[in-house]
């Protein structure tokens, strides 16, 4: 079984905040996916929909499939994995110090061609 696959590591945004967008993508074709992402107000609907474009770009380079379009793909999964986080100390009253937590994520697509049947 052959897929289109990308894994983008150490994206400057928290797991959480990306996952939330999973839903509105998971299980379209890949032009509509990429319109849904369009029009989200989110930071990292941008972040996947670059995800997305690699993942069929890798698709196509793999299969044997001359006439081979984004119409015949689909999202097949999203995951958004919790990466490291960078962490910084930020100076608070009464000589304390507070910490300040960067988080990342690692995003990993896979695009699959639609079943015909």
């Amino acid at each position: 079984m052959m897929e289109g696959k990308t894994i983008q590591r150490n994206i400057p945004i928290s797991a959480k905040k990306g996952r939330r967008i999973i839903p509105h993508i998971k299980g379209k074709s890949v032009p509509e996916a990429e319109t849904t992402l369009d029009y989200l107000p989110h930071r990292a609907a941008r972040i996947l929909k670059k995800c997305i474009h690699t993942a069929a770009s890798n698709y196509k380079d793999k299969s044997e499939e001359i006439d081979l379009k984004d119409d015949d793909l689909y999202v097949k999964s999203v995951r958004i994995d919790e990466g490291q986080k960078l962490k910084k100390i930020r100076p608070m009253s009464l000589r304390r110090a507070g910490l300040i937590r960067k988080r990342m994520s690692h995003i990993t697509v896979i695009v699959d061609k639609i079943k015909e049947e």
